[in-house]
């Protein structure tokens, strides 16, 4: 059985890239082999690398779309907002709790969600 290990995402300014995910998502940065490569702690042992376009590493956005819960979506979003981040889709209501879909420097979709408590 297959477990899974690591997402990647093709940028066009690692630098730029590498920022956002640290300071607008607070990720822990876990290797820094820029201008390679870089990559960020997820939960369970998962990894988040970036690595920068190339000829057959090419951006594509709507190809990808992460989703990470924080504390308060709607913190979360005014706060990225302040930090010139896109929201590309408002705080609202779902069945599961709250969420919103802010795009990081690529204009990948990133899903940031408040779950609702389980009762």
């Amino acid at each position: 059985m297959a477990r899974f290990a690591i997402a990647m995402i093709v940028c066009s300014e690692l630098g730029r890239s590498r920022w956002f995910y640290k300071n607008i998502l607070e990720l822990k940065l876990r290797t820094d082999a820029s201008p390679h490569w870089v990559d960020f702690d997820l939960a369970d042992g998962g990894v988040l690398g970036l690595r920068p376009a190339s000829e057959s590493l090419v951006v594509k956005t709507g190809s990808l779309q992460l989703g990470f819960t924080v504390d308060d979506v709607d913190r979360f979003v005014t706060d990225a907002r302040t930090a010139a981040v896109t929201i590309l889709q408002e705080p609202h209501e779902e069945s599961f709790g709250r969420i919103a879909v802010i795009a990081d420097p690529d204009g990948y979709p990133i899903q940031v969600a408040t779950p609702k408590p389980w009762r």
